[in-house]
C-alpha cells in the first residue's frame, strides 16, 4: 500500500500501449496473449507443483496472477528469483473464477538511464554491539554503561511507585 504514486504508475507511460493493467484482464478474453508488469509481491515454488512457480504482481490497479511453468523458470532463472519489478508475456486463463497468466516470457524492469543507488556497508564496532572486546573481555567504555543502565533503570522504577496508586488486595480465595 501507498500513499503516493505506485511505483509501476511512475513507469506506465514509458510501458506503452501493449502492457495491461491489471483492471484490463478482467475484459480480456480467455486465451488471449497478453503482456503485463508489475512489482512483484510474492514468489512460491511448491515442493508438490512439479517445478512451477507462482508469482504475484501489483500494479497501480490490483494484482496479477502469473504461473511459470518450468522450461520457462529454467530460462528466466534469475528475474523469476530475483527481479522487484518485471514485464510478463504469456496466454491469459480463467480457471474457477481466477484470472491468471501462463508466462512464456520475462524482462525485468529497469531504468538504465538512472543512477544506481550507492551500497554501503555501516557495521558498527564489535565492541559496541557486544559489550567485549575480540578477545573476550568486557571493554572499558561499555562497563560503565551498563552501571548507568542500572541506576537509570532503578531510579524509573522509584519515579514510578512514587506516583503510581497503591495495589488493590481482594484476600485470599477460600478465608
Amino acid at each position: 500500500m501507498t500513499l503516493g504514486d505506485h511505483p509501476l504508475g511512475l513507469l506506465r507511460a514509458e510501458l506503452g500501449p501493449d502492457v495491461a493493467l491489471s483492471s484490463d484482464l478482467e475484459r480480456t478474453a480467455d486465451g488471449s496473449v497478453v503482456e503485463v508488469a508489475g512489482m512483484v509481491v510474492a514468489r512460491q515454488r511448491p515442493a508438490t507443483a512439479k517445478g512451477i512457480v507462482f508469482m504475484l504482481l501489483e500494479d497501480e490497479r490490483g494484482t496479477i496472477n502469473l504461473i511459470v511453468p518450468p522450461p520457462v523458470f529454467d530460462r528466466f532463472r534469475g528475474i523469476v528469483r530475483t527481479a522487484p519489478l518485471l514485464r510478463a508475456r504469456g496466454r491469459l486463463e480463467r480457471r474457477q473464477g481466477a484470472i491468471n497468466v501462463l508466462v512464456s516470457g520475462l524482462r525485468a524492469l529497469e531504468r538504465p538511464d538512472l543512477p544506481l543507488a550507492e551500497v554501503r556497508l555501516i557495521e558498527p564496532p564489535a565492541g559496541r554491539e557486544t559489550g567485549r572486546e575480540e578477545d573476550g573481555r568486557p571493554t572499558g567504555e561499555d562497563v560503565p554503561r551498563l552501571a548507568d543502565v542500572r541506576r537509570a533503570r532503578e531510579q524509573a522504577v522509584a519515579e514510578l511507585r512514587a506516583v503510581a496508586p497503591t495495589a488493590h488486595s481482594f484476600g485470599r480465595r477460600g478465608r
